[in-house]
C-alpha cells in the first residue's frame, strides 16, 4: 500500500473522529504495506539492510506484501555480504529476529 495513502486515510480518520481522539488515534494504525517493508503501529519502515560485498546494500525483503513484524524480513542467500570480519555468505535465507 502506498504510504502516502494511508496517510491521507489517517488524517481523513483523525479528522472525522475529532471529537474522539482516542479513537482517532486507533483508526490510524497501519496494518498492511508493500513487500519490503514491515507494519509497525503507525508508519511502514522498511525492512533493515547488510553491507554486500561488491559495497553496495541489500535490503531485507518479505515473502508477501501485508506482514507486521520485522522477523518477516530476511536477506537472501547465495550474496556475498561484508563486516569488519569480513566476507560471509547465508546457504540460506536469514530472517531477522528481536
Amino acid at each position: 500500500m502506498n504510504k502516502r495513502f494511508l496517510f491521507y486515510v489517517c488524517v481523513a480518520a483523525f479528522v472525522a473522529l475529532a471529537g474522539n481522539r482516542a479513537y482517532g488515534a486507533i483508526a490510524c494504525k497501519v496494518y498492511s504495506c508493500n513487500v519490503g517493508y514491515f507494519a509497525s503501529e503507525y508508519s511502514c519502515p522498511r525492512c533493515p539492510a547488510l553491507q554486500r560485498a561488491d559495497g553496495g546494500m541489500q535490503y531485507g525483503i518479505t515473502a508477501s506484501a501485508g506482514l507486521s513484524d520485522i522477523t518477516a524480513c530476511y536477506v537472501p542467500a547465495g550474496v556475498k555480504y561484508k563486516d569488519a570480519v569480513g566476507e560471509f555468505e547465508f546457504v540460506s535465507n536469514c530472517n531477522y529476529s528481536r
